[in-house]
């Protein structure tokens, strides 16, 4: 039974023996000191996870005995009661941290109300965390948390294709992720610790586009005062993340499209060729058979490049992930300006998982921003949501759009994921040791039989590593690839 630590701090001694009787429980462990004082050193002593305070407190009195405990131990949940409730008090308890305020003589219900609220938000942000954590750690996704299986097929994609030079064609709506697919491709490539370049190839001009991508020599055309070297010369020997493909002219794709085959290239003005080695991610937000379709992308381009495609769900088709993603974007945003992340009303959580959200991840994202600006670690009702959000999302109710439980269990998700990344990281080590199977057991610091009976559960055969090539980059050493996924 997990026991929940709770620590008083109350000065009249009839006030803190009822908070002791309201509170008593068997899965509760309560501590009650008389000072702030006394409180805070508790704090360190205990490490509890709430903390119940009287708000007249002779040695900090009113809100700034709460700005006290959380600066003192960021993250403890702190309830405060008092004897002189106002609406200016209540509204700067509020904003130096606490999760409720309520007025004495306590009332049970709201007081059990309190505690259980504010200890459920504890339970979720550090089951949370640890979800951050073990991802960040185990498998080298980054920040793509994710409890849709429709991720998890794009997170198998990335953990196959990430070992390999094939070319990489992400598909996806704006604000999906697509930069974050391509990054995690290549710091899990045995291409990892060379560059990795990204240009955004709907930002330019024809003329500059050509440019940035193979550069130019000195007085090649008006304004060239010198030679500039393009993004595939930057990212030889690395990967090249060429995004928004589909806004390139025909006389682009015709020269990207030599490079892909021969690896080799002139700047725009020069003569000599360039040879390069570079992996290539592209990415588009259209649908690429569409424009070769239309006759405004080139078909033999578009086989080349659609070598190994990953489509990324919108937001909308996955809204079992708002809520983790929610969480992750609130404390990165009150990290970044130094505030507390607010909670989510329940009211205002059914109508973000409702909205279609047309800028996904992306647009999230900015939203988690703004709120942690604006509510400053206060509850977000629904009365603060932008308007966008409830009006669209009062249609959406009205057609029986699902929303989705946000207590939903992660771990046998995180099981999935697991395999998943031990399968991939198997595999780089026999194409390490070019399949053989001791070097490798002792390389992964597992048995023989082990590396055995895992490469028969994953469909591995040693025979298909051995022709494999070993990498030449200091930075995909053995050592490195062990570690390779933890960022």
């Amino acid at each position: 039974m997990d026991v929940e630590r709770i620590l008083i701090i109350d000065e009249v001694e009839a006030d803190a023996e009822r908070l002791i009787r309201l509170l008593s429980a068997p899965d509760r462990a309560l501590t009650l000191v008389r000072t702030l004082r006394e409180g805070v050193a508790a704090l360190d002593e205990l490490a509890p996870e709430l903390v119940i305070v009287s708000l007249e407190n002779a040695e900090q009195p009113g809100p700034r005995a709460v700005r006290m405990l959380v600066e003192h131990r960021p993250g403890v949940r702190v309830v405060a009661v008092t004897a002189r409730p106002g609406t200016t008090t209540a509204v700067a308890t509020m904003r130096a941290g606490a999760d409720d305020y309520l007025e004495k003589p306590v009332d049970p219900a709201r007081l059990e109300q309190a505690v259980g609220r504010a200890l459920h938000d504890l339970r979720d942000r550090r089951a949370l965390q640890n979800t951050v954590e073990t991802v960040k750690d185990r498998f080298g996704f980054r920040n793509m948390l994710s409890r849709s299986p429709k991720m998890h097929e794009v997170f198998e994609q990335i953990a196959a294709v990430a070992p390999t030079d094939a070319t990489v064609l992400i598909i996806g709506e704006t604000g999906t992720g697509k930069e974050l697919v391509a990054r995690a491709i290549h710091d899990d490539s045995l291409r990892k610790g060379k560059p990795y370049i990204s240009v955004n190839c709907g930002a330019f001009a024809e003329g500059l586009l050509e440019s940035e991508l193979f550069g130019h020599e000195r007085g090649s055309f008006t304004g060239a005062v010198g030679r500039r070297v393009g993004v595939f010369e930057l990212a030889d020997g690395g990967t090249l993340f060429l995004d928004e493909l589909g806004e390139t002219s025909l006389g682009v794709q015709v020269n990207l499209l030599r490079v892909l085959e021969e690896m080799s290239f002139r700047r725009v003005g020069g003569e000599k060729p360039v040879n390069v080695d570079v992996r290539i991610v592209t990415a588009t937000n259209v649908d690429l058979a569409d424009l070769v379709s239309a006759g405004k992308f080139r078909e033999d381009l578009f086989y080349r490049l659609n070598v190994f495609p990953i489509r990324l769900p919108p937001l909308r088709e996955r809204r079992e992930d708002i809520p983790v993603l929610l969480r992750h974007f609130l404390d990165d945003a009150a990290k970044e300006y130094g505030l507390k992340a607010p909670r989510i009303a329940a009211d205002a959580m059914a109508w973000i998982q409702g909205y279609p959200w047309p800028g996904n991840v992306r647009q999230l994202r900015a939203l988690c921003e703004r709120w942690v600006i604006l509510a400053r670690g206060r509850t977000v009702l629904k009365e603060m949501l932008p308007a966008e959000l409830t009006r669209v999302q009062s249609a959406s109710m009205a057609a029986g759009a699902p929303v989705i439980d946000e207590d939903q269990a992660l771990a046998p998700q995180l099981e999935r994921l697991a395999m998943v990344v031990e399968r991939a990281y198997l595999s780089r080590v026999l194409v390490r040791y070019r399949g053989h199977i001791q070097k490798s057991a002792t390389h992964a610091g597992i048995a023989r039989r082990t590396l055995y009976n895992k490469m028969k559960e994953y469909g591995l055969d040693a025979e298909g590593f051995r022709a494999a090539e070993l990498s030449s980059d200091p930075a995909g050493s053995p050592d490195d690839l062990r570690g390779s996924s933890r960022r």
